[in-house]
């Protein structure tokens, strides 16, 4: 075969190739209102005129960036770890975070289908470095939420994680009021701004929940379709309530986290925020 042809045969090859990984890519990562189980048009949205992207889905932002220093393809069921920095515009480690809900960084890592979920607490070491241990449970693409408080400002940067192997994304279940978790019952009123909860089993109404991360309960927020974050506050009294008013509109998979028998137990609903 002439050098000509050579080239033009790799050239082929090479047309093939990335056309075969946008084929993979769009099955591995489905621009879909897809989600699951909690077990296992704002400015602030942006758009194509330049305004910023949804808390939680940049790996850059405010002038922070969130670099990886593990891989981030694992095995799937295999534990892992995963570590990174915060860094500033400069490239330095940021070394100094605040405590928000009783810890200094949380680290919410989900499937991108809404159906694994884990709340991670990492460890910062002495360059200022945060490490956790990570499981991947099943193949698929998830994404790391880092969420922290700096110099007064609370802040979200992302990453992508991958777990290779088959993977076919499960639908969203439909909006509901209504979950069940580990033998409980949970209840969602809408009461617009607030969320409010009651968590029940077997019929009675559990008032005394244990604090968990220094209040009655814990709220995360992710918008189907773009992974938009929303790490609601948690309201004081007796209530198991949040504050949900910055909320864009869209349908968001919560993930509800309470203690009670001295574990913490996730429920997860489907919910529309509406205009």
């Amino acid at each position: 075969m002439s050098a000509g042809a050579r080239v033009a045969s790799f050239g082929a090859l090479l047309v093939a190739i990335f056309a075969l990984a946008a084929l993979a890519g769009s099955a591995l990562d489905p621009a879909t209102e897809a989600v699951g189980d909690g077990h296992d048009a704002a400015t602030r949205d942006g758009d194509a005129h330049g305004g910023a992207p949804p808390a939680g889905t940049a790996a850059a932002d405010g002038g922070l960036r969130l670099v990886a220093q593990t891989p981030t393809t694992l095995s799937p069921g295999r534990r892992g770890r995963l570590a990174f920095r915060i860094v500033d515009a400069g490239g330095a480690t940021l070394r100094d975070f605040e405590t928000e809900q009783a810890r200094r960084m949380h680290l919410i890592v989900v499937r991108r289908d809404l159906r694994r979920f884990a709340h991670l607490h990492p460890v910062q070491d002495a360059t200022g470095a945060w490490s956790v241990a990570l499981t991947l449970p099943d193949a698929g693409v998830y994404h790391a939420f880092a969420d922290f408080t700096t110099a007064g400002t609370r802040r979200t940067l992302g990453v992508d994680l991958f777990a290779g192997g088959r993977f076919a994304p499960l639908a969203l279940p439909s909006p509901s009021n209504f979950a069940a978790a580990d033998g409980y019952d949970v209840a969602l009123r809408d009461d617009g701004d607030e969320l409010r909860f009651t968590v029940g089993r077997g019929g009675v109404l559990i008032a005394a929940l244990q604090p968990y991360l220094g209040a009655r309960g814990h709220l995360v927020m992710l918008r189907a379709g773009d992974l938009a974050y929303e790490h609601a506050h948690p309201l004081g009294g007796d209530q198991l309530a949040f504050d949900v008013g910055d909320a864009a509109p869209g349908r968001y998979r919560l993930f509800l986290q309470f203690r009670h028998g001295g574990r913490v137990h996730t429920a997860a609903l489907t919910h529309e925020v509406r205009p």
